[in-house]
């Protein structure tokens, strides 16, 4: 199946937004998550659209704006009620790219 990069893109988005929300409940019941289970998700999304090093800080804020959001939606198996804000956080990754 081939996929266009920015299809790719949104997919990887909504994969880490459930797995941030995952994570994040696993800590809010003491259990203990922590970060070690880190994918590096935005590390690949970031070569993958190109960002130069001196917009890094701006990427991460915008990503880990959406990260945040995230945990504001239920949580459910397939993730599906994310797919808006990954779409919306592909969108204004790439702002950052016009900057």
């Amino acid at each position: 199946m081939n996929m266009p990069l920015d299809e790719l893109i949104i997919e990887l988005i909504l994969q880490d937004l459930k797995h941030n929300q995952l994570i994040s409940g696993l800590d809010r019941l003491n259990l203990d998550a922590g970060y070690c289970h880190f994918l590096g998700i935005m590390d690949l999304i970031q070569k993958l659209m190109g960002i130069p090093d001196d917009l890094i800080d701006e990427f991460s804020g915008t990503y880990m704006t959406a990260m945040h959001r995230s945990l504001g939606f239920p949580i459910s198996r397939s993730g599906e009620e994310l797919r808006q804000l990954a779409m919306e956080c592909y969108e204004n990754l790439k702002e950052t790219l016009k900057t």
